[in-house]
C-alpha cells in the first residue's frame, strides 16, 4: 500500500509539515508533537518535535495507544468515511514505561484507509513535581485549620481586652456594674457567637463562664 498511496501521503503531510515548523518555536520542553505516516507503521514517524519526550526520532514507530481501548485501534482500520478524526485527552506509554498525556487526528486515503496521524504528546511529570513541591510547602488541612483557629483566637482576645480597658481601671477590681457593662458590649459585638467566646472572655475577666452567662441573662431581664 505504501506506493499506491505515496501521492496522498505527501498531500496531506505537507501543509502539517509546515504548520509543525511554526509550532517549533512555541512549543514546552515537556510537549512533542508527531507526524507519522501510518503505511509504514514500523518505521512511521516523518517529523517530531520535542522527540525527547518519548525519546523516539524520525523512522521510529507509533506509541502504544490507549490500553484496553478497542475505538482507538478502530481510527486505525479502514473506515468508509474518509473524514479526518479526532481522538482526545487519551494515554500512551512510551518504550521506558513513562506515561503520556495524547490526543491524535488520523487522515484517511480516498478509499478509507488510514495514512497520517498527526499526535501531541504532553509529559505531565514537570507539572507532578511541581504540584509536589507545593504540597510540600504549604501546611496540611489539619495544619491550616489550626492556624486559622489560633489567628481568630487571637482577634477575639484582642477585642476582649479592649472592651476591658474600656470600662475599667488598671490595678482594681472589676466590679460588677462594669463587669455587666463589658459583657453588654461584648454580647453587642458578637465575641460569644464565636467559638471559645465565652471561655475566653470569663478567662480575660478573672469569672467562670457561667458568671458571664448570668451576667448575659441580667442583661435580658432588662
Amino acid at each position: 500500500m505504501t506506493s499506491e498511496y505515496t501521492q496522498q501521503v505527501a498531500q496531506i503531510a505537507g501543509p502539517l509539515e509546515a504548520a509543525m515548523d511554526a509550532m517549533a518555536g512555541t512549543l514546552s520542553a515537556n510537549q512533542e508533537v508527531v507526524l507519522h505516516n501510518l503505511t509504514t507503521p514500523e518505521h512511521s514517524i516523518i517529523k517530531i518535535i520535542n522527540g525527547h519526550v518519548s525519546g523516539r526520532g524520525n523512522g521510529d514507530h507509533l506509541l502504544a495507544g490507549p490500553e484496553k481501548d478497542t475505538g482507538f485501534a478502530l481510527l486505525l482500520q479502514k473506515t468508509n468515511n474518509n473524514k479526518p478524526r479526532t481522538i482526545s485527552d487519551y494515554k500512551t506509554v512510551t518504550a521506558s514505561g513513562k506515561t503520556l498525556n495524547s490526543a491524535s487526528t488520523i487522515y484517511y486515503s480516498e478509499e478509507g484507509y488510514p495514512l497520517i496521524a498527526f499526535c501531541i504528546n504532553v509529559d505531565p511529570s514537570p507539572f507532578e513535581q511541581i504540584r509536589k513541591s507545593l504540597d510540600a510547602l504549604l501546611p496540611s488541612p489539619e495544619e491550616a485549620a489550626e492556624a486559622v483557629d489560633l489567628n481568630l483566637g487571637g482577634l477575639i482576645d484582642q477585642s476582649i481586652q479592649e472592651i476591658i480597658d474600656k470600662y475599667s481601671v488598671p490595678g482594681k477590681k472589676i466590679q460588677k456594674a462594669q463587669r455587666l457593662k463589658i459583657v453588654a458590649e461584648m454580647h453587642t459585638k458578637g465575641i460569644f457567637k464565636m467559638r471559645g467566646g465565652v471561655q475566653q472572655a470569663a478567662q480575660a475577666l478573672g469569672v467562670t463562664r457561667y458568671t458571664v452567662y448570668n451576667d448575659l441573662e441580667v442583661m435580658n431581664e432588662k
